[in-house]
């Protein structure tokens, strides 16, 4: 079964030495919660509703350095900003020095980098209710909450492992959408901050989920909506591809 695929590969995936094996796994078709059905929560969680969702493919693991590299060979892109040229060689813009880029390390990058490449790869990127599907019962284990203020190798993380198979949907890096970020059906502005969300319904910034390594344990939970403008390039957020 799917289950009892997910449960068998839930040790870690990466080797020494490169990056796992990108692999394709199905999320069947069925209802994603989407907001929160708890008591805490920003407004922009709520009211949760219950959407139907198709079967698709995703990409078992973050977009990693070393693939994006081979898409910027192949045609020309920019390099995302964490990416730094010395010499001929690409660095790893890290919290507190440059290192050699890590090749298995998840690509942060902004929205318009992550479609291109999506496109590029022939796919797209996920919707909002198709990260919250893949993401359901997903264990919340990840690189977060400051034990480490950049990425770990995608695949690396014991225990990370969502019910079809999926890698570090929480941690390691926020995770693009292809949503528009605006208010679920029957939306109310908090009363001590009306504007906190309201003032980013403007159609210009995009949802994304999970967490990044410098996200706090009480900020992260599947229903957590962030969001920033496409071309906004200083956010710890990296992505996979849907099919």
């Amino acid at each position: 079964s799917a289950a009892g695929s997910a449960a068998a590969g839930s040790a870690a995936l990466h080797t020494k030495g490169g990056a796992p094996p990108q692999k394709l796994i199905r999320i069947p078709a069925g209802p994603a919660t989407l907001g929160s059905t708890d008591a805490f929560g920003w407004d922009n969680e709520f009211p949760a509703r219950t959407v139907a969702v198709p079967a698709f493919e995703m990409q078992r693991l973050n977009v990693t350095n070393a693939a994006y590299l081979e898409y910027m060979n192949e045609t020309g892109a920019p390099a995302p900003h964490f990416w730094n040229l010395e010499d001929d060689r690409w660095f790893w813009r890290g919290m507190f020095e440059l290192v050699p880029l890590p090749l298995d390390w998840p690509v942060y990058a902004t929205h318009d980098q992550a479609a291109a490449y999506a496109r590029w790869a022939g796919g797209r990127l996920p919707a909002e209710a198709e990260y919250n599907l893949a993401a359901e019962g997903t264990p919340l284990v990840g690189n977060f909450d400051f034990a480490r203020l950049d990425p770990v190798p995608a695949g690396s993380i014991s225990g990370s492992v969502s019910r079809w198979g999926a890698y570090d949907l929480v941690g390691n890096g926020w995770e693009w959408t292809s949503t528009v970020f605006e208010g679920f059906p029957g939306f109310k502005p908090m009363r001590s901050y009306p504007q906190y969300s309201t003032d980013f319904f403007d159609g210009q910034h995009y949802v994304l989920k999970g967490a990044s390594p410098v996200t706090a344990r009480e900020m992260v939970r599947i229903s957590l909506r962030n969001w920033f403008r496409p071309n906004y390039p200083y956010l710890y957020a990296t992505f996979r591809c849907v099919f």
